[in-house]
């Protein structure tokens, strides 16, 4: 086993607030990296302070967001290249596997003490026996026992370990290899796995680790599993299929021979084929990182009617890319949203009005914009009292104004430069939305 210490790293690392189109969210704070972004967790200290744990092309990057104006990386951990890389936390360590790997040594496991990060120093170590060299993904329970997912060990089912004996060097317990297994989340005795290239969530009871028994399997609908959430109720999973046009889908899980798709839902864009990634529950909510369509928030308290309530647009790609947004973290005390964008950097994110939908907020505020794309100029047809600003896409304001219900219909945009342009408009009573728009 490898013992390594480190202190600050320095990366050069740009802050900046930008103008993106939301619904429900506010940016508090961004980091911009030169390598790109894939995984994203976070840690809180017993001294209150905040941590992003994020996972670079070349390493693990750990990041103080306990001031969001004021973002600062704690310590940088080089590791070989990788396109993947996902990190989950217990106690005061920090997990972190990476996938197909080039340009250096696998890590297998990372293993970061985090102790002593209020002080802006950590210590890792790397767990790396002779029967594997990567995972695609991790999770760890509530027990304390890590399971390690999708890796070069039998069909890459899942590796199930004890971390709670001793948190820097796991005690192999157990595997189950039934089927590849991209991801997958336990509670209790029940493993719920993402069998993605069967297209299936899988329930598998782990109660005996040396010996998991599937229960019950259900087709998701675009038959690419690659995530899965359980409910705090427990009779919910919730899914993401990583391919272009996929859905987030409700699945009823109180009977495991017999689950079943109740709903499912797309992402806010007018455009259908882009791609959700991870989502994860939040009590009543979910919250995805939606890669082309940045981080979106549904509530799902009736799983049976999933309705979008929030989201925010962190990347300036559309369609059915694996650009934008990679992770989210929704589990900080403060309740900030962590997202980590691969091209844009580290998003800091807060909520603002949970009770409206995207749906209906453009209709609350009776707002209405046409032609959008634009040549020339946009019509705003208003019937109650608004206020908006406009900013370009580097976030500099372009315009600000006030109109009364009688305004009716004003135009505006006729002297814009060719660009992208947000526009974010608010009523009395503080009901917000922010819309894109297209001047040609």
């Amino acid at each position: 086993m490898k013992l390594l210490y480190s202190f600050l790293f320095s990366l050069t690392l740009v802050f900046s607030v930008e103008a993106q189109q939301s619904n429900n969210m506010t940016l508090l704070g961004k980091l911009d990296y030169e390598q790109g972004l894939n995984d994203v967790w976070g840690f809180s200290d017993k001294q209150n302070n905040e941590y992003a744990i994020v996972g670079l092309i070349n390493g693990t990057s750990i990041v103080d967001v306990t001031n969001p104006l004021s973002l600062y990386e704690v310590a940088f951990i080089p590791g070989p290249t990788s396109v993947w890389r996902d990190i989950k936390t217990f106690g005061n360590y920090a997990y972190v596997v990476h996938d197909s790997y080039s340009n250096g040594d696998s890590q297998g496991v990372l293993i970061i003490d985090l102790h002593e990060l209020a002080n802006d120093s950590i210590r890792y170590t790397t767990f790396l026996p002779n029967y594997f060299s990567r995972f695609h993904n991790l999770f760890i329970d509530e027990n304390g026992i890590l399971y390690l997912f999708g890796g070069d060990f039998g069909n890459g089912g899942v590796l199930i370990y004890d971390i709670l004996t001793n948190p820097e060097d796991p005690i192999l317990l157990g595997s189950y290899e039934q089927f590849y297994l991209h991801d997958g989340m336990v509670r209790g005795d029940t493993l719920w796995g993402s069998a993605v290239y069967a297209g299936m969530l899988l329930a598998v009871d782990v109660s005996n680790k040396t010996n998991p028994v599937l229960l019950g399997s259900v087709s998701t609908p675009n038959n690419f599993t690659h995530n899965a959430w359980v409910s705090d109720d427990g009779t919910t999973v919730f899914t993401t299929d990583e391919v272009s046009g996929a859905y987030i889908a409700a699945v009823d899980v109180s009977d495991v021979s017999d689950m079943t798709v109740i709903d499912q839902i797309q992402s806010w864009s007018s455009e259908t084929n882009v791609i959700p990634h991870n989502t994860h529950v939040l009590g009543a909510y979910l919250v995805t990182s939606y890669y082309c369509d940045g981080v979106t928030i549904v509530d799902a308290s009736d799983p049976t009617n999933l309705q979008e309530v929030a989201y925010y647009d962190t990347s300036d790609s559309t369609g059915g890319s694996f650009s934008g947004a990679w992770g989210a973290y929704p589990y900080l005390p403060s309740g900030n949203i962590l997202v980590s964008d691969r091209q844009e950097g580290l998003h800091v994110l807060s909520v603002d009005n949970l009770n409206l939908s995207t749906s209906n907020t453009n209709d609350l505020l009776r707002l209405k914009i046409k032609p959008n794309p634009s040549a020339t100029e946009f019509l705003l047809s208003i019937d109650r009292q608004l206020s908006f600003k406009v900013y370009a896409i580097d976030g500099s304001l372009v315009e600000s104004r006030d109109y009364s219900p009688n305004s009716r219909q004003v135009s505006i945009g006729s002297n814009w430069k060719p660009g992208v342009y947000i526009l974010k408009a608010s009523d009395a009573f503080g009901i917000l939305t922010s819309i894109k728009l297209v001047k040609t």
